[in-house]
């Protein structure tokens, strides 16, 4: 019988209305193939769906290329994957060239792609006590302002939302003096290839659009009301004034 992670309600003392993980026998484990060596077989089926994965207690680490954003994960992501759609590659390009003479700058391109890690907020603690200025692109000029980059270092920090965080995976760290980088456990497919620059560049994995349960898990993340949120005042730390945000020009129209 296998075991799963689901969110319960706390009511130990001074957690109260509070949402925690907790173990839970599922009645219905998923296959062999997909919780042992062979995961390449399960990709598109199990490794993104986010109630059935590996989720066992470790301890991750996020920094950003100069150190001074700095996050603890104490879960492995729910996903992790390589966006090649037109505005994720454009707005990881657009920092690529706007810091590369930054001594500690660090790129989210991997494979062509922009490298994205999925966590759920309770997984992911803020170590910063004072968070240096953040940045943000916006795609044209009625994109939505929500990729923030570290303006310490220009190094793109992600996609913050109140149901779950989408970090630039390059800067995982097993360790959190980022001595070594954080080798993820389930595949890391290319997805969105029909929107890619070059699509006939993008490597296996390749995706048209993405594995169809890591869609489902996505809107099943977004609209479940009683799925764990970023706290408020998180929230606010990483705000943009919109005055500030920069516009990343749409050059493939």
């Amino acid at each position: 019988m296998g075991v799963r992670r689901v969110l319960r309600r706390s009511s130990s003392e001074g957690n109260t209305g509070s949402w925690i993980l907790s173990s839970q026998k599922n009645e219905n484990p998923i296959t062999a193939a997909e919780t042992t060596g062979d995961r390449s077989k399960a990709s598109d089926r199990v490794a993104y769906n986010h109630t059935a994965r590996d989720h066992a207690d470790m301890t991750i680490y996020w920094r950003c290329g100069c150190g001074k954003v700095q996050l603890e994960l104490s879960a492995e992501p729910w996903s992790v994957g390589n966006c090649h759609c037109h505005s994720c590659v454009a707005s990881s390009r657009f920092l690529d060239e706007k810091y590369k003479d930054q001594e500690n700058y660090a790129s989210s391109i991997a494979d062509g792609g922009s490298a994205g890690a999925f966590f759920m907020p309770n997984d992911v603690k803020v170590l910063t006590e004072e968070l240096p200025p953040m940045g943000c692109l916006k795609v044209g000029k009625d994109g939505k302002a929500v990729r923030k980059y570290c303006k310490c270092c220009g190094t793109q920090f992600g996609v913050v939302m109140p149901q779950m965080w989408a970090l630039n995976q390059n800067l995982l760290y097993s360790k959190k003096e980022g001595s070594e980088k954080y080798v993820p456990k389930m595949p890391v497919n290319n997805v969105m290839k029909k929107f890619a620059f070059s699509p006939e560049e993008v490597p296996e994995p390749a995706f048209s659009i993405a594995p169809i349960r890591l869609i489902i898990s996505f809107v099943s993340v977004i609209i479940n009301p009683f799925g764990a949120r970023t706290e408020k005042d998180v929230m606010e730390k990483l705000e943009v004034d919109t005055s500030l945000v920069e516009e990343v020009p749409i050059t493939w129209e």
